[in-house]
């Protein structure tokens, strides 16, 4: 259950840009928000807003992205300035600051952040295609993070926990199956060795990239009880990314809402549900059937499901002002014009909107 005691991650103004062949991505521009300890953040937003990339650089892997993508693009001296680290003007690479547990984890080196991988923040990946690796069994990936993280564990001991963590998640005979290879396996199981794995080194924070995409409904249902295991049984902190309101409703103590690579709002999953203030965040509830249901259910009106008009921006062109302000129904020349700033409404409630006020009212 969520804790209101300390906070175990802080974001501070993260900034993650690379370069395609497209041109110059801002793939997380700006963003801001903290998880406390036990708490679970969903990360709602559709395809392409920069999701996966806040997961990457929380983890420390963003920079090889970013160094492979400059080295590999048709701008000249980009690679060299990338090398040399300049600070003037926009760059790819990562900027502001990631704080778990004390330490800024955008100072730290290579070695450093290699003993906190894995071992205390942990990440369940996106695609469970190229997740597992088809060439070693179940068993020596689920145990690969330990051996790892501690170079002398027993071998018996290894088995036994690689054993003990498949069994939690629920992997039929597990005592025999661990030796086969991950094409043995169907998808809801795959993933749920992947869960196995981000849980054996006893992590603080899990980080799930869209740990439902891909899968029947009925599998997706068996994974969001394993999440909320993990959330209850472990007191772990989770901060699951999906593009499904739904599944973050599930489970979420609190919901960041991004959109072209920063949070549109942040606050309370509850009132995100059933009281959104960002017009981004109110079409996102309303195209949802299972949001609409919610609802109802608490005594609203009868639910209208409409999409939101338009698709998101490419990363490489956002636009000016407000990067929603092209699919608002509310936008005027401001919103246009003017990039809105993320301020605290309420008390841990965070909009970036203009017009915050008049359209609450």
């Amino acid at each position: 259950m969520m804790t209101e005691e300390k906070t175990l991650l802080s974001v501070e103004d993260l900034k993650a840009y690379y370069v395609s062949q497209k041109g110059f991505v801002k793939a997380v521009d700006g963003v801001s928000f903290d998880i406390k300890e036990g708490e679970c953040l969903g990360i709602l937003g559709e395809s392409g807003c920069g999701k996966s990339s806040l997961a990457l650089a929380i983890m420390g892997l963003f920079n090889r992205v970013a160094k492979f993508a400059a080295g590999s693009s048709n701008i000249p001296g980009l690679r060299k300035k990338f090398e040399k680290g300049q600070e003037e003007g926009d760059r790819p690479g990562v900027r502001g600051k990631i704080i778990f547990k004390g330490m800024d984890l955008t100072t730290l080196d290579d070695e450093k952040l290699v003993e906190i991988r894995g071992k205390q923040i942990s990440m369940i990946p996106q695609g469970l295609t190229h997740a597992l690796n088809p060439q070693y069994s179940v068993g020596f990936q689920t145990g690969e993070p330990v051996e790892i993280h501690d170079e002398d564990v027993r071998l018996i001991e290894l088995k036994k926990q690689v054993l003990e963590y498949l069994n939690l998640v629920r992997i039929a005979d597990s005592g025999f199956r661990f030796v086969l290879d991950p094409g043995s396996f169907s998808g809801g199981e795959a993933q749920r060795i992947l869960i196995a794995m981000s849980l054996i080194s006893g992590p603080y924070l899990v980080i799930a990239d869209e740990p439902t995409s891909a899968l029947d409904v009925t599998i997706q249902r068996q994974i969001i009880n394993v999440l909320r295991m993990i959330r209850d049984d472990f007191d772990v902190s989770l901060m699951l990314i999906s593009h499904d309101a739904g599944v973050i409703a599930e489970i979420a103590d609190r919901v960041a809402v991004m959109y072209a690579g920063k949070l549109m709002e942040v606050g309370d999953a509850i009132q995100m549900f059933h009281h959104p203030g960002h017009p981004y965040t109110m079409g996102l509830m309303s195209s949802f059937p299972t949001i609409a249901m919610m609802r109802m259910k608490a005594g609203g009106k009868r639910p209208r499901l409409r999409g939101i008009p338009g698709d998101p921006p490419d990363l490489t062109d956002v636009p000016s002002g407000c990067p929603f302000h092209p699919r608002c129904e509310f936008a005027i020349d401001r919103c246009i014009e003017e990039v809105p700033q993320q301020r605290e409404v309420e008390s841990r409630h965070w909009v970036r909107c203009h017009r915050y006020e008049e359209i609450k009212e």
